[in-house]
């Protein structure tokens, strides 16, 4: 084979290009994975040649994490099959005005590499141009597509962020200057979007893309009308479209039950180490031990490790130690909302959401297995024309979950979906008796 510096030929394939470059550095694929912000796997498909079409933008992020110079790069793109006129990496076009800053981060991201990692194979690797981010309200969708601009943006990507105005925030407050609202029509916003971006390389991220109202961007009218652009969007569900690629995200993992803990081990687990992390916000000094990592690992089961639901829980115990709190939960659902906000944060009333947008057939089978701790498809064939397409629908929308390695073949209602049930039966209750 050729030395890469002896320029390109119709015998070099990118698979031996991109091994002969990452030999030369010195680099690892998990280094090279790093430094490109793809993963691995997605470098072990290119070398050994399963992907031989990379897009434009995966070859550019792999060059510059190899440092090549303009030869180098142009050979590495010719290589990959690259447009000729999109070999040289796109330098900005001038713009009016540039894209606005991101929203500060809630905090450290928690338990989701993985998901960042496909997210961000999606858009960058894969070259989808609409990728939806969906699951219950509180699940931390804002914050992984959040957590994935910043490292594009960081990459030298354009990334505008889009926040579409939805319900009325706390008590009906006006949404805050650039967070979206009050937004002009959805045609016009499209417009302005489209003007602004016109034929550019850019991402733009839509939070909150199924919310009703003048917010809401038409997503397939600027796909259309902006050949460069790529979207992601966050929703309760997926928005149906032509090549649309979901991510459905679940709650974080959560740890076994058991009769002697690992303290260290335990505060490792995804919804453990989030619950800990908002916990010592407010008490800074708190530690698992002995006598609270019970409370602590039931709270995180009971809550279904959703981060949202982790928060709440862990600004209560400013008022209640982590047992008082577990013996209180199943009878306050106060308990679900932020202790220093008020009724309108309400993970409840957001869940309720959810369950209303899927298909009527989705919730019979909610209603139905509601209060059963697990079942597997076989059990919804009476309730269902199709039952492995609902069950498909349920998981989706993240309001079901496997029951977990114990009960494989099974599923689960989430814990919050059970109390969204009891809730609304007990109101039943109380109207027919008034």
């Amino acid at each position: 084979m050729p030395a890469p510096s002896e320029g390109p030929r119709e015998t070099v394939s990118f698979a031996e290009l991109l091994k002969s470059y990452r030999g030369r550095s010195g680099l690892t694929q998990q280094q090279l994975a790093d430094f490109a912000t793809l993963s691995v796997r997605a470098i072990r498909d290119l070398e050994s040649g399963r992907v031989r079409r990379p897009r434009r933008e995966s070859v550019g992020l792999l060059a510059d994490a190899l440092r090549l110079g303009d030869p180098e790069r142009l050979q590495l793109h010719a290589a990959g099959g690259s447009p000729a006129d999109l070999r040289v990496a796109p330098r900005p076009l001038p713009v009016p005005s540039a894209p606005p800053a991101l929203p500060a981060p809630p905090g450290t991201l928690v338990g989701r590499e993985a998901e960042l990692q496909v997210l961000l194979d999606q858009v960058t690797v894969y070259g989808h141009r609409l990728v939806s981010v969906v699951g219950i309200s509180g699940i931390g969708k804002t914050h992984l597509v959040l957590e994935a601009a910043r490292v594009l943006r960081a990459k030298g990507w354009g990334v505008r962020w889009h926040a579409s105005a939805g319900e009325p925030l706390c008590c009906g407050a006006a949404p805050a200057a650039g967070s979206g609202g009050p937004p002009p029509g959805a045609a016009d916003l499209t417009d302005d979007l489209a003007g602004a971006i016109g034929e550019r390389h850019e991402l733009l991220v839509i939070d909150g893309g199924d919310a009703s109202g003048s917010g809401r961007v038409d997503v397939g009218e600027l796909l259309r009308r902006c050949p460069g652009l790529r979207v992601v969007v966050t929703g309760l569900t997926p928005r149906y479209l032509p090549g649309e690629r979901v991510l459905p995200l679940t709650a974080l993992a959560m740890p076994e039950e058991a009769r002697d803990y690992d303290h260290a081990r335990l505060s490792e687990v995804e919804s453990v180490a989030l619950f800990l992390s908002h916990m010592r916000r407010s008490r800074p000094g708190f530690r698992l031990r002995e006598d609270n990592a019970h409370a602590v690992v039931q709270l995180c089961r009971w809550l279904d490790g959703v981060p949202r639901a982790l928060e709440y829980a862990a600004g209560w115990c400013l008022v209640y130690p982590p047992e008082r709190l577990l013996a209180r939960a199943g009878q306050d659902s106060s308990l679900l909302s932020s202790p220093a906000g008020c009724g309108c944060q309400d993970l409840l009333r957001s869940l309720a959401r959810s369950v209303d947008i899927v298909a009527e057939g989705c919730r019979q089978v909610l209603a139905e297995v509601a209060d059963r701790p697990h079942w597997t498809v076989g059990d919804l064939d009476h309730l269902v024309p199709d039952p492995a397409a609902a069950l498909h629908a349920l998981l989706v929308h993240g309001l079901v979950r496997p029951a977990g390695a114990r009960f494989p073949e099974r599923f689960t209602v989430l814990q919050l979906v059970r109390l969204l049930y009891v809730r609304d039966r007990a109101l039943t209750r109380v109207a027919r008796v008034g």
